[in-house]
């Protein structure tokens, strides 16, 4: 459910739609002086393999990026509630935004400032595929997920690591009529075209599917995606997209990296994450995040 593409060969190199190698310089060493937010991705961006970070290190750069007045937003597809959970309130460390389900809600300064959610039509048609086997699924909204009781224990593992705050259904069906922002899908075999045709075409365009790697599909309301949900924050604080940096390493990132003022591709990037960049960082499994947040916010 790793939310990430394909990586190329070095940290310095991004690849443009038509496949042409570019070079993607390393962001600017000293702070930006329009700087006002710093917005990350997490698998792969702002987490390590096995999903964690330098704590001590990141709290200590939090107060210098407080006092330095620059806020810190967190976009993922993932649910809100696992996002704020690597992020204890208790030790300083709760972002000042949090953008989960791929844009479709959002979370300002401890307040929900947008739910998004499917038509209860759509949302009753891609179950109908679902319901016909396939892949393990769990849809995830403003009140919560829901899960099949009949999927395996290592997909129960897997996906309510990245959705905590879920309930178990007995059947499929059950789900219609709840509050869905968003459906991930998750087949190890990966996903066949015909069968994304065919979800596709169940939705009609209420939902869409978006691959987020091999074995994982978001389906995801239209509009909403990270860059979108930033956008919600942006006008919420009276800022500009030109104050802001983003990190990210994946095709779901790319709308964000490309709308900011600064937008940095990791060294694990997905091809489609560096053409939407103008600068690259070292990789998530190198605290690329950290070092080039470090170099902005010094120590005394």
């Amino acid at each position: 459910m790793h939310q990430d593409g394909i990586p190329t060969s070095g940290p310095g190199l991004g690849v443009d739609v038509d496949g042409e190698e570019i070079t993607l310089p390393a962001p600017p060493v000293g702070r930006p002086p329009d700087l006002r937010v710093v917005a990350v991705d997490m698998d792969g961006t702002f987490l390590r393999t096995g999903s964690t970070y330098d704590h001590p290190r990141f709290t200590a750069l939090r107060r210098r990026m407080r006092a330095a007045g620059v806020r810190f937003v967190v976009a993922s597809g993932n649910q809100e509630a696992q996002l704020l959970s690597f992020f204890p309130a208790a030790d300083g460390l709760a972002p000042d935004g949090v953008v989960s389900d791929n844009g479709a809600i959002v979370l300002a300064d401890g307040v929900r400032i947008l739910e998004t959610c499917a038509p209860m039509g759509a949302l009753e048609r891609a179950l109908a595929v679902l319901d016909g086997g396939g892949p393990a699924f769990i849809a995830s909204g403003p009140d919560g997920a829901y899960l099949r009781q009949a999927e395996s224990p290592e997909m129960r593992e897997l996906l309510t690591f990245y959705h905590p705050d879920y309930r178990y259904v007995a059947r499929t069906t059950d789900i219609n009529g709840q509050r869905v922002s968003k459906i991930a899908l998750v087949d190890e075999r990966g996903f066949e075209q015909a069968f994304l045709d065919r979800l596709q075409a169940a939705l009609g365009g209420a939902m869409v599917p978006v691959v987020s790697g091999h074995d994982s599909v978001d389906l995801i309301v239209p509009g909403r995606h990270k860059a979108s949900g930033l956008e919600v924050l942006l006008a919420h604080w009276r800022l500009g997209r030109g104050q802001v940096a983003a990190f990210g390493d994946s095709s779901n990132d790319a709308e964000m990296l490309a709308c900011v003022g600064y937008g940095i591709a990791m060294g694990n990037a997905s091809r489609v994450a560096r053409a939407a960049a103008r600068f690259t960082a070292p990789s998530n499994d190198d605290d690329g995040v950290l070092e080039v947040l470090e170099a902005w916010f010094p120590a005394d």
